[in-house]
């Protein structure tokens, strides 16, 4: 089992999850709508194909925390 704090703009939770699910499998369970957000894990950036590998895969350890973010970037949040 993993510790994962998910972020968003509008909400902040940890949930506990199996290594072997993916980032897609959290944001569902949550009700997090992705599809416009950029999504990171631990800082790096996610693809699209990376939504569907495993935290395993993604070099997230057993027994660890990691940080899964989907931030929306507004028109009016240019860096």
């Amino acid at each position: 089992m993993i510790s994962v704090n998910v972020r968003t703009n509008t909400a902040r939770k940890t949930v506990s999850a199996d290594i072997t699910a993916t980032p897609k499998s959290v944001f569902t369970e949550l009700g997090v709508d992705t599809s416009t957000s950029m999504v990171n894990l631990d800082g790096t950036p996610l693809s699209g194909a990376d939504f569907n590998k495993t935290f395993e895969e993604l070099g997230v350890e057993d027994g660890s925390t990691a940080s899964l973010n989907a931030i929306v970037k507004a028109d009016g949040a240019r860096a």
